[in-house]
C-alpha cells in the first residue's frame, strides 16, 4: 500500500489540503474524488500501514488531573458512510470531496457559497445554506468526549484527524532523515543503499552510530 519512502510527497507540497490530497493519491486512493469523511479514515489506514501503529491522543482530566490515552484507528472510529442533505425531488447537498476544497477564494464568505455551488445536485426547492454543510460533514474533526478511567469525569479535547496523521507522518519522515544521515556519515553509504534498507533495520543501526557502538 504505502511505506516510509513514499512520505516524500509531503515535503514537496505545502498546506493540509495539498499534503492529505498528495498522500492519499500515492497511497492509491482517488482522493480528489474522495469524500472529506472517507478520507480521514483512509488517512488513518495509511498511517497505521507506515507506522505500525494507531494514533495515540493523551488526555489530562480536568477534574483529578489524570492522564490516559486513545487510540484512533480504522477500527476506533466509526465508519465512513454517505450522507446528504436533500432539497427537493431529485436535488440535495452531498458532502464536499478533497477536489471540491481545491481553489476556493479567499474570503471565508465566499468560499463558502462556492463550495454550496460545487456540492449542490441537481435543482434545489430552497437555496443550500452553510447549515447543510455542517448536515453532510462526516469528517473525524471536533470534540473527542471521554471518561477518565480515575474518577468518571467527562473529559473532552479537540480533535482533527487530518492534522494529527500529517503532523504525526512528517515526525516520522524527520526521524528517517535523521537516521539516514547518521548512517551516510558513519559508513559512507550512498542514498539510494540507505533508504533500501527496511525501516526497522535502519533505525536500529542509527541507534548503534548515536550510541557510539
Amino acid at each position: 500500500m504505502i511505506d516510509q519512502r513514499a512520505l516524500g510527497v509531503l515535503r514537496e507540497h505545502s498546506g493540509e489540503l495539498a499534503q492529505a490530497t498528495a498522500l492519499l493519491e500515492v497511497a492509491g486512493y482517488d482522493a480528489p474524488g474522495t469524500a472529506l469523511g472517507a478520507g480521514d479514515r483512509a488517512l488513518l489506514d495509511v498511517h497505521r500501514a507506515v507506522t505500525g501503529r494507531d494514533l495515540e491522543l493523551t488526555l489530562t482530566c480536568g477534574a483529578c488531573g489524570a492522564v490516559s490515552s486513545v487510540l484512533l484507528g480504522p477500527e476506533t472510529v466509526p465508519p465512513w458512510e454517505p450522507r446528504s442533505v436533500p432539497l427537493g425531488p431529485g436535488s440535495g447537498v452531498r458532502e464536499p470531496t478533497y477536489a471540491d476544497l481545491a481553489g476556493l477564494p479567499a474570503d471565508v464568505d465566499a468560499a463558502t457559497g462556492e463550495l454550496l455551488r460545487r456540492c449542490t445536485v441537481g435543482t434545489p426547492s430552497r437555496a443550500a445554506t452553510a447549515g447543510d454543510i455542517d448536515a453532510v460533514d462526516t469528517t473525524l474533526s471536533g470534540p473527542l468526549v471521554a471518561v477518565c478511567a480515575e474518577c468518571d469525569a467527562t473529559v473532552e479535547s479537540p480533535v482533527d484527524v487530518q492534522r494529527l496523521v500529517l503532523e504525526s507522518l512528517v515526525r516520522v519522515l524527520d526521524d528517517a532523515d535523521v537516521e539516514v544521515h547518521l548512517l551516510a556519515r558513519a559508513y559512507g553509504w550512498d542514498l539510494a543503499t540507505i533508504e533500501a534498507l527496511p525501516p526497522d533495520r535502519r533505525g536500529r543501526l542509527a541507534w548503534l552510530v548515536a550510541e557510539g557502538r
